[in-house]
């Protein structure tokens, strides 16, 4: 069946609309925050620093920890500072946030990181069937591996995460399409070409540090096959493009040799021995673990169709390969390399097993999903008209099931702590900083105060060990050692201690009644005993409890899935 080129970018329209129509619901209904998505506001809008020592915060102090003010409009030099203070990311994605809260000075919306979210994904997808019709030269397969990922929870899941990684898999496409671009230019690489490959390269580096791991991977496969093809005119331009193009982007922000070989991700800096045992079986259990995100994500949260889908897929390319001697075309090889090596590797490396570090391969696992099953169906079919329909039905009917069983990440909402008891509150944390993830909870109380204990949850190591050994994972007492050394050296902060502060506090002692939230990571009973015999509070009931370890098989999501890492309790005379 084919499509004529008007007609595709009609229906190529009508996907886009249809994917973010769909995510603008999810977001709409989405109830809290993941606390990565408040310091998107914070880095990107302001210096201001919130009283965590057993000070008192007004709402007016979270909302100026997270809007721009009217003095900052436009102020890119504070963005920089703030990405230099982090030490994590780059900057490019921040002064996008920047630039449109700007435009809202003194305002905090969901809407306002989402938009950029919305034209970056709008982006991926126009991208993303260019490289499928450059793979398959079909108008209709380019639409169909389109649509798999762009009604799927990944699409969806991607769009609503306030973070950078709808930026990041926009730059990801760009770049896999200006390769295989540039690859069907057998010896006619031209200065234009490698200008607009320079842009794409300095704003991916400048967006998130993965992207130079998804970009070497995409160009080891056009070095290989233009030194094949012996175009080394074109590989030439190509190396240079991208090495001017990497040293703007230092240029530009010269801290990124820094982060990316030190900054504060992942666990370089514990002064921990791991046994290999252990390794090995955590290494087993994160693959496991990124299997469930790509099963959530791609294939309805089922495993099993995971399983027989990958099956499937490789059962027919042995008979496509072996009976029928045929090979894939070298275009198809710009996005299976690139995407599994960089889903297998960030499954193995990634400092957290989080979703959003494979954001940027799904769009092209589930084209290369999509286009397998889409051959297959025309040898099964052998060219009957049957065959054009099977997979678009088949895609839309798995978009719809997804819809209906399957929740995107970072929705929430499963909190009753928007509705407050009481007119002020109080958190108890560490210096891990947890109560970034409630300040838009603050936001309905009078005032909050913000203490910090040194006194660890004593059993939060042998729970890690207990939840990691069910899962396989031979621990031999490590993952305990592990949690003291992250709790105590991995977070580069101070241990504190201002709990004194509840007992001395002049308005707290003439308060009735107070909500209490006490993170997950201290010691509950103590912070409890604490209150009821220095304060007048001496009676309390349980809000809301905590999440189990054992709701989850992934630990990460036990802290992604849920709204506020605290019991939180009702104290009160």
């Amino acid at each position: 069946m084919k499509i004529k080129d008007s007609a595709a970018r009609i229906i190529l329209a009508a996907i886009i609309l249809a994917s973010l129509v769909i995510s603008t619901f999810y977001i709409s209904s989405k109830q809290g925050y993941h606390e990565d998505e408040l310091l998107t506001y914070n880095l990107a809008n302001s210096q201001k620093q919130l009283n965590v020592d057993g000070g008192w915060n007004e709402p007016k102090d979270f909302n100026e920890y997270l809007t721009v003010s009217e003095s900052d409009r436009f102020n890119y030099n504070q963005v920089i500072e703030n990405q230099i203070i982090d030490a994590s990311h780059p900057p490019f994605y921040y002064a996008l946030v920047h630039t449109v809260c700007s435009f809202f000075p003194g305002e905090f919306s969901p809407y306002f990181a989402y938009s950029i979210n919305v034209l970056a994904m709008t982006g991926v997808l126009i991208f993303l069937f260019k490289i499928g019709k450059r793979i398959s030269k079909n108008n209709l397969y380019a639409l169909v591996g389109t649509a798999a990922y762009a009604l799927s929870i990944a699409c969806f899941t991607t769009t609503i995460y306030l973070r950078m990684y709808a930026t990041l898999t926009f730059f990801v496409t760009w770049f896999v399409y200006n390769m295989i671009r540039l690859y069907d230019k057998k010896g006619d690489v031209k200065i234009i070409d490698c200008l607009i490959l320079f842009v794409n390269v300095t704003l991916g580096i400048l967006t998130q540090y993965y992207f130079i791991l998804f970009a070497g991977l995409t160009g080891l496969v056009f070095l290989v096959f233009k030194i094949k093809e012996k175009h080394i005119k074109d590989l030439l331009l190509v190396i240079a493009s991208c090495v001017v193009a990497a040293g703007a982007a230092m240029a530009i922000y010269p801290h990124i040799i820094e982060n990316v070989l030190g900054g504060n991700r992942g666990f370089g800096s514990l002064s921990l021995d791991i046994d290999f045992i252990t390794i090995l079986t955590y290494f087993g259990y994160k693959l496991l673990t990124y299997v469930e995100i790509l099963a959530k994500d791609l294939f309805l949260g089922q495993i099993w169709l995971l399983a027989v889908t990958v099956l499937g897929a490789f059962v027919f390319f042995i008979f496509y390969r072996s009976k029928k001697r045929r090979k894939l075309n070298r275009q198809s090889m710009f996005i299976i390399v690139p995407a599994f090596c960089y889903f297998v590797g960030i499954s193995l490396l990634s400092p957290f097993n989080s979703d959003r570090y494979v954001m940027a391969s799904l769009p092209f696992i589930a084209m290369i999903f999509t286009f397998a099953y889409i051959k297959a169906f025309e040898v099964i079919f052998k060219g009957k008209k049957a065959g054009s329909f099977v997979m678009p039905v088949s895609v839309l009917l798995a978009s719809v099931l997804g819809i209906i069983s399957v929740r995107p990440y970072y929705l929430y909402g499963r909190t009753n702590l928007y509705e407050p008891k009481d007119k002020n509150c109080i958190f108890v944390g560490t210096a891990m900083l947890e109560w970034n993830k409630c300040i838009d909870k603050f936001m309905n109380y009078d005032s909050t105060m913000i203490v910090q204990t040194s006194e660890m949850d004593p059993h939060l190591g042998d729970d890690l060990d207990d939840f990691a050994s069910k899962r396989g994972v031979i621990t031999n007492g490590k993952i305990s050692e592990f949690a003291d050394a992250y709790m105590n050296n991995g977070s580069e902060k101070e241990l504190t201690n201002s709990m004194d502060k509840l007992k001395s506090d002049d308005k707290l002692k003439k308060l009735d009644s107070v909500t209490v939230y006490i993170s997950r990571l201290t010691d509950n009973k103590s912070v409890i005993k604490y209150i009821c015999e220095n304060t007048g509070l001496k009676n309390y009931e349980l809000i809301q409890a905590d999440y189990s370890f054992d709701e989850f098989f992934n630990w990460y999501d036990y802290f992604v899935e849920t709204e506020s890492y605290c019991n939180v309790y009702h104290f009160y005379k």
